[in-house]
């Protein structure tokens, strides 16, 4: 897989905040080996707080096969792909701007959506999360601890969520336990 230019914070508006959402296995897995995500991974408390992210965002960032698995509930949606050279409108759904980050800048496509302010929510895969890594405000980090899935797709490329956040110079500034019964938290990093 092709290594995607990093964002320069410094060439994106400086009233955006960009914020990374994602649960995780014990060992830092998004999914298992075959792309799909484990019923076992999905837990109703960090799904409602999610969905509250994301309506609170002015855009959602997920990468194409997310975006094709994941019905639209009218959310402004910008697709990662390398379907299209730079960027373009999604035929099958309005809402949706599909990018081609290795085509066009970041800063490119929050011009084309008029964005200028607010939050971008950053939901995965692995090299959506990788790429957004330079310019993250916050990451909003849920973990199943109770499920280990030693062949499944990580978080981050570079390790654990935990390892890789805090090399990128953020910090874990408030846990919560959601759901003592299954065992998961969340722990928001911050700068």
């Amino acid at each position: 897989m092709r290594t995607l230019p990093p964002p320069a914070r410094a060439s994106l508006p400086r009233e955006v905040r960009f914020e990374g959402h994602a649960i995780v296995s014990a060992d830092g897995m998004i999914a298992a080996a075959d792309g799909s995500m484990p019923d076992k991974l999905r837990n109703a408390a960090d799904w409602q707080q999610f969905q509250a992210a994301l309506d609170d965002s002015c855009v959602v960032v997920l990468g194409r096969l997310g975006h094709q698995a994941h019905r639209n509930p009218g959310r402004r949606r910008l697709v990662f792909t390398s379907q299209v050279e730079r960027l373009a409108d999604d035929p099958s759904d309005r809402n949706a701007l599909l990018f081609n980050p290795g085509g066009a800048t970041l800063a490119d496509v929050l011009a084309a959506l008029g964005i200028e302010d607010g939050t971008v929510a950053v939901t995965g895969g692995g090299r959506v999360f990788d790429y957004f890594l330079p310019v993250y405000d916050r990451f909003s980090l849920a973990e199943s601890h109770q499920l280990k899935m030693p062949a499944g797709r990580p978080c981050f490329s570079a390790g654990h969520p935990r390892t890789v956040l805090s090399a990128a110079g953020l910090v874990p500034r408030h846990f919560t336990m959601l759901d003592p019964a299954a065992a998961v938290t969340i722990t928001r990093w911050d700068y």
